[in-house]
């Protein structure tokens, strides 16, 4: 039911990853390795995560989910789709027309948001450090008095409403990429297959194939070599 931490999880991992729950006893039976007290505070809290996972996107086999893990999915169930086994510990969000794609064996790390306006697709094999956000989208309209409106019914105040333009364009993050703690991927953006964006970068423009990216805005530092970009056996 669990994956037990052990020397080789990440050092900045913040408690393990649950394979499936589908009922309140597994969530608590998944828990007590680390005390009754914890089993009893959270098995609530990790079978609605659960739930809502199941019922908010397609779910490959061997997907594990962190007790930090939440899912928004305005779009049908099918928008956001993860292939496992995968780990995933942040949050993500499809809007109404957003869909989000994670390929086998991701990472998606503690803290990590992923917004999808239109879409969003992981690699297989790919790391998303903790904090790295990913957003298609830029969150808010430019026009002033658009925003006010967005925030105002945010509270509450549904008396007025304009259409709102809010800017989205797709982000493609390619397989075996490695993105770096607290980086910013930004709307329109594609990463090629192998690439490693050092960590606090902010990424507004496409990044190629097998190099390493940093800065803000990022740009490339250097190429990777041959033996960095190996992969094992029988892998493409």
């Amino acid at each position: 039911m669990r994956v037990s931490v052990s020397p080789d999880d990440h050092a900045f991992a913040d408690g393990p990853v649950f394979a499936r729950i589908d009922s309140l006893e597994g969530a608590r039976a998944a828990l007590e390795p680390w005390g009754d007290a914890l089993a009893e505070r959270h098995a609530g809290g990790l079978l609605d995560i659960w739930s809502r996972f199941a019922a908010a996107s397609v779910l490959g086999d061997g997907i594990r989910l962190g007790l930090g893990a939440r899912i928004v999915n305005l779009n049908e169930p099918g928008a956001i789709k993860l292939s496992g086994p995968a780990a995933i510990r942040g949050v993500l969000r499809a809007d109404a027309g957003g869909r989000i794609e994670i390929g086998e064996f991701c990472y998606i790390g503690d803290g990590v948001v992923i917004s999808a306006h239109q879409s969003v697709s992981v690699g297989r094999c790919t790391l998303l450090a903790h904090g790295v956000q990913i957003s298609d989208n830029n969150s808010h309209p430019t026009q002033t008095f658009q925003r006010e409106v967005q925030f105002r019914r945010m509270l509450g105040d549904k008396s007025v409403y304009v259409p709102m333009k809010i800017g989205a364009a797709p982000v493609a993050i390619g397989a075996n990429c490695w993105i770096g703690m607290n980086s910013l991927i930004m709307r329109g953006v594609s990463i090629g297959d192998g690439t490693i964006v050092a960590a606090a970068s902010v990424v507004t423009s496409d990044l190629p194939a097998g190099v390493v990216a940093a800065g803000n805005p990022a740009r490339v530092v250097r190429e990777l070599t041959t033996e960095e970009l190996e992969l094992s056996a029988g892998e493409s």
